[in-house]
């Protein structure tokens, strides 16, 4: 590769860099998003939805974002999907116990296909039901991971009460998710993806965009902990999504 060649490619990506963070952030009401993820071939676009490239990326920030936990003990995917993150966990991390949960029977088996491939059924128990009825007892998990989950959530109140109920005292759930206030100019590549990209079944959902309109943004999020006494907790939002971290605090 030349100077010149180097030089242009730095160039280029210093005029992406400016045109992403100068465009304002889009500031719309939350809309209501729901996945149909029973329906058999919504299903199937997902999953084949998740192995496009960005969404490899974005699981490889949560990968690296776990690695800042002393991960040990049982840990639990809410809103699994087809699996790939949690296939992913159970490789990277060889002392933890994995329940990866989701409330769709169809992509639920999708995913126990990607742990079988992979030869992890074995470590990877899978259960169906909804965050806002956790099938798990009382104080039974040391850590929560959702990830892309939090939006489609029915009732997030009554969510997060069910997920303090099975965490342990000092347990952490950690929470990966669009932020509804993003960059316009991400509204535009969703958009885009949304109409040209994606497969139809997810077309007629309008997803993926759907789901960065259904996303909460900070304020939202402060309240609604507010509401539930959750005092314990860090949000640290990023260009087109964010992290919540709680840790269940005795008082609770």
């Amino acid at each position: 590769m030349n100077q010149w060649t180097l030089f242009l490619i730095i160039l280029a990506c210093i005029i992406l860099v400016i045109l992403i963070f100068s465009v304002p952030r889009k500031k719309i009401e939350r809309i209501v998003s729901i996945e149909a993820l029973d329906d058999p071939e919504v299903a199937k676009a997902f999953e084949k939805m998740t192995n496009f490239f960005p969404f490899k990326i974005l699981r490889k920030r949560i990968i690296s974002e776990l690695k800042h936990y002393d991960l040990h003990g049982i840990l639990v995917d809410v809103g699994c999907g087809s699996g790939n993150l949690a296939v992913q966990i159970a490789n990277e991390f060889n002392d933890l116990e994995l329940i990866a949960m989701d409330l769709s029977k169809e992509i639920l088996n999708l995913a126990k296909i990607r742990a079988t491939k992979a030869h992890l059924d074995e470590k990877i128990k899978f259960k169906i039901g909804s965050v806002e009825k956790i099938p798990l007892d009382d104080k039974s998990v040391d850590f929560i991971i959702s990830s892309l989950s939090l939006h489609h959530w029915y009732d997030p109140k009554l969510a997060f009460k069910e997920l303090l109920r099975i965490i342990k005292d000092d347990g952490i759930i950690l929470i990966f998710d669009f932020r509804r206030n993003s960059r316009r100019f991400f509204y535009g590549l969703l958009k885009f993806a949304t109409k040209v990209v994606v497969p139809n079944a997810l077309k007629k959902i309008n997803e993926p965009l759907g789901s960065l309109k259904a996303g909460y943004i900070t304020e939202e999020l402060k309240a609604m902990f507010s509401d539930l006494n959750i005092k314990d907790y860090v949000i640290k939002p990023y260009l087109a999504w964010m992290f919540i971290s709680i840790k269940k605090s005795y008082d609770l």
